[in-house]
């Protein structure tokens, strides 16, 4: 058997060594090179990084968090009463500037294809998207009998949330028109109260297993006879408590907070949605009210703001200010144009902000004697820790 000389074989190792030192010599190089580009782009996403942490401090410090977030709870199938108030309320208030957020509230479930379709292209016909699409029920669904109520708490706690950092978070009907700019100016002295629950003040008891109403009264003395002669013996009742009417609702920015991750307020909702296709149910005519018996029954002290004497109503002969902020119940665009107009032509006027009353020792507001209000006022159990307080335009 013949073998290769040796000569010969030492130069094919040779060549075969030369060959492998070329091969490893460029995988070396290659992996350099990419250790060497990710290096460069490891260093231009950190500094992009860095940029772009720099130019949001600098936002932020330019553009503070916005004073108030009003939501107007609107229904997809109103794009007319939108316009009026784009008009009347959103375009006036970007003009001078108000330190405001506003949107159109409207609900996720139950919106048709054509809500959908409609809605889009709205949007695109107003060049902009001002609505919050919430966790709601909306017209489509049962008639819109449950979306009233569903969107209010599905507002409050959406906000927070999405619009953190104000210091007011509001909810306006859309047969409302709102003096933006002068709202949020009018609320300024209240901006240190803790836990603010603000509106025009009415009172109520709540039968909780039927989800509705007993016992209204526009005073706590009225109330607390209603709730002893006017409310089922028989039934479950809760009551009676403050709450505010629909025209318009203000929290303050931490009763917000709490509002958007409380578990007491997520089982109250959870419950009233389980009763949606029953007989006795949450609902729309109720909405205000039950969002009074949610705070009322939450163990939670509050500020109580009532801010009666700031605001109007087309149908309701007791609200009736010649100085207002909020005007209601309007049902045609020469409604809102005439409200927009008497606001406009209104004379300069501040703020004032009385001294905050510790509940039992709330003095009269809305009839009886002393003494009987005393007693009235010990009936609201929600309520023993609250303080009253009262803002209105100063006098003359």
């Amino acid at each position: 058997q013949s073998s290769m000389p040796a000569d010969s074989l030492a130069s094919v190792v040779g060549e075969l060594q030369g060959v492998l030192s070329k091969d490893v010599s460029n995988a070396v190089a290659q992996e350099r090179s990419l250790l060497s580009e990710r290096r460069r782009v490891f260093h231009r996403l950190h500094r992009q990084r860095r940029r772009r942490r720099g130019a949001a401090h600098a936002a932020a410090q330019e553009s503070p968090p916005t004073f108030l977030v009003l939501g107007f709870v609107t229904n997809p199938r109103t794009p007319k009463t939108r316009e009026w108030i784009r008009q009347t309320v959103l375009v006036p208030a970007a003009e001078v500037g108000a330190p405001a957020l506003i949107r159109f509230v409207v609900g996720k479930r139950g919106l048709s294809p054509r809500d959908v379709q409609q809605l889009d292209e709205e949007r695109r016909r107003v060049g902009k998207d001002d609505f919050a699409v919430v966790d709601a029920s909306d017209f489509n669904e049962a008639g819109g009998i449950y979306s009233c109520i569903d969107k209010l708490f599905a507002w409050f706690r959406h906000a927070p949330v999405a619009y953190p950092g104000a210091s007011f978070y509001a909810k306006a009907d859309d047969d409302s028109f709102v003096d933006v700019a002068r709202l949020a100016s009018f609320l300024r002295p209240a901006a240190g109260l803790p836990r603010v629950y603000g509106g025009y003040l009415q009172y109520d008891s709540f039968v909780t297993e039927e989800w509705r109403h007993c016992g209204w009264s526009a005073g706590q003395v009225g109330a607390a006879h209603a709730r002893r002669h006017g409310c089922p013996k028989e039934r479950r009742v809760y009551g009676p408590f403050p709450f505010v009417v629909g025209a318009l609702t203000v929290m303050g920015g931490d009763l917000g907070v709490w509002f958007s991750s409380s578990p007491h307020v997520a089982g109250l909702v959870e419950k009233g949605r389980a009763t949606q296709g029953r007989p006795q149910h949450w609902d729309c005519g109720y909405s205000d009210v039950t969002l009074g018996y949610a705070l009322g029954s939450a163990n939670l002290s509050l500020s109580l703001l009532s801010v009666s004497d700031a605001m109007r109503d087309a149908t309701y002969g007791a609200m009736d200010a010649s100085r207002f902020v909020v005007s209601h119940h309007l049902r045609s665009q020469q409604m809102f144009e005439r409200e927009a107009a008497r606001a406009k032509a209104q004379p300069a006027w501040s703020p004032l902000l009385g001294e905050c009353e510790a509940w039992p020792a709330v003095r009269a507001e809305a009839g009886g004697a002393s003494a009987e209000l005393q007693a009235a006022m010990r009936t609201f159990e929600c309520c023993q820790q609250w303080k009253l307080c009262r803002l209105g335009p100063a006098a003359k």
